[in-house]
């Protein structure tokens, strides 16, 4: 027997996130599936103490999770409580391989091979965390090249280029040279 759900929520980024507490306030069948072990992979990614900011202010909200600004760590805290209080049902280690609309509607969902679920409606909260571009260049796959930056710390005594002038980059840089 396949498990069916109202809302399928793919992706626990903060938009994935906000949709399955929602759903899980108004007592709607949900499932929030998400790849990594952790929710918000992007942000869990972000650098040790990056602060994180809550644009854009204007949006009128309707989820239950804080979303204001703080340091990383805090704001994944607070959403890690809030997933618990409301009872968000979450699935980590859930890669979304497959989505196929249904003759009589709704959507069979496929997680990795041979797992199959189906929900009326799919609400698609994926990043672009685990789509690294690359150079393009003999090299760029090297044990040193790293495409992430958690602890500026760690490299105090290395020398590091910082590749790029996105706002990535440029945080990176800048948290380098403290």
């Amino acid at each position: 027997m396949t498990d069916t759900y109202d809302i399928a929520i793919i992706g626990s980024g903060p938009g994935g996130i906000s949709a399955a507490a929602r759903a899980a306030e108004l007592k709607v069948s949900h499932i929030l599936l998400e790849a990594a072990p952790h929710l918000s992979n992007t942000i869990y990614r972000y650098q040790k103490g990056k602060h994180v900011m809550a644009e854009p202010e204007a949006l009128p909200l309707r989820s239950p999770l804080p979303f204001t600004a703080g340091s990383r760590e805090a704001i994944l805290e607070a959403w890690d409580e809030g997933v618990a209080r409301l009872g968000v049902q979450v699935r980590h280690g859930a890669e979304v391989t497959a989505i196929k609309a249904l003759d009589g509607g709704g959507f069979e969902i496929s997680i990795g091979r041979r797992e199959k679920l189906q929900a009326r409606h799919v609400v698609l909260g994926v990043g672009l965390q685990g789509n690294i571009r690359k150079l393009g260049v003999p090299g760029d796959d090297a044990t040193f090249v790293q495409y992430t930056l958690d602890d500026p710390e760690e490299h105090e005594s290395e020398t590091i280029v910082v590749v790029g002038a996105c706002y990535a980059a440029i945080v990176h840089a800048i948290a380098m040279d403290r």
